[in-house]
């Protein structure tokens, strides 16, 4: 991030005078008197969805929960947090912590030069945002997991983003709009730019950070996601089979920890690389079939029919570039 920038991010704050002085954390400054849910309603104007705020540095926060999904990325330095008493997890410059709605959350005094960028992502702003949570990725898995009452929630996510510039431009881009002050057009813009952020994430499975007290099995089920989004005629066996894992513990790990089957993950991944074709290729629906996998035409036309509500033909004619 511009050096211009992080300097107008590490002013120091009323509040944060008030704890280099000596003072506590008051937590009523974020929820109601007696609640440790954060309250975006306390943070945040009536008529956003969002909110970017730079974090609170100079003392311990105290543990707490938010009813929203908070995004937190380490612009310099580095932060120490404890997210549902599973150990610290320290985030060095150019991370992305992703927090789910219900996660307890504390954080460890930050000092001078550890900038963080807190993102506030109230449900309302899934609602209207043009993102898709229907796939089979880590991003989409978490999404459907908080915002859905179907899936089982994903309490947190980590992303090294300190080597993709296009994630960082994005970032940068987002805070800039913050600190200039949020006209309608500007509100707009930093919506857009979000949805962008959230689409570019979704692609990155390759850049997730395993952490949690499930390393290891979340380590494999991120494997397996990153599988299916590359190869979409992968098969369970060879998984396990890679994996030294018996078929039938990889199918139970797989359902616990995304709430779907691997069938479904795969089938889901194939469709939505078919409707790329459709729109940005002039392969035949045949071709397109059996290149996501189905050798089985008729299959394919009665399964895209129940996920879009129309014929592949259909959807290019409305969808080609």
């Amino acid at each position: 991030m511009r050096e211009s920038i992080v300097r107008r991010l590490a002013q120091i704050s009323e509040e944060e005078r008030a704890l280099m002085a000596g003072a506590p954390v008051d937590i009523s400054y974020y929820n109601r008197a007696g609640d440790a849910v954060m309250d975006p309603a306390r943070i945040l104007p009536a008529d956003k969805a969002f909110g970017i705020r730079t974090h609170t540095r100079f003392a311990d926060f105290p543990r707490h929960s938010h009813s929203y999904v908070e995004m937190i990325y380490q612009v310099r330095g580095s932060t120490c947090h404890i997210i549902d008493n599973s150990g610290e997890l320290t985030l060095p410059t150019g991370s992305l912590l992703l927090l789910g709605r219900g996660s307890e959350h504390a954080i460890r005094a930050a000092g001078r030069d550890d900038i963080a960028v807190n993102f506030i992502l109230i449900p309302s702003f899934f609602d209207n945002a043009a993102i898709s949570i229907g796939g089979s990725n880590a991003l989409s898995l978490f999404l459907r997991g908080n915002l859905r009452r179907d899936a089982p929630p994903c309490s947190h996510l980590v992303y090294d983003v300190s080597h993709s510039p296009a994630l960082e431009n994005l970032l940068e881009n987002l805070v800039l709009l913050e600190l200039e002050g949020a006209p309608l057009q500007r509100q707009e813009l930093q919506q857009k730019t979000l949805e962008l952020l959230f689409h570019h994430l979704s692609g990155q499975s390759a850049s997730l950070v395993v952490s949690g007290r499930r390393d290891q099995e979340q380590a494999v089920v991120l494997s397996v996601l990153s599988r299916i989004e590359s190869d979409v005629h992968c098969t369970l066996s060879a998984l396990a089979e890679e994996h030294g894992m018996a078929l039938s513990a990889l199918s139970r790990l797989i359902r616990s920890h995304t709430g779907c089957t691997f069938t479904e993950l795969l089938h889901t991944a194939r469709f939505n690389r078919a409707i790329a074709l459709l729109g940005g290729t002039r392969l035949s629906v045949a071709d397109i079939a059996a290149a996501v996998g189905y050798e089985n035409t008729a299959f394919f036309y009665r399964e895209f029919a129940k996920r879009f509500g129309c014929t592949p033909a259909e959807y290019r004619r409305a969808h080609s570039v």
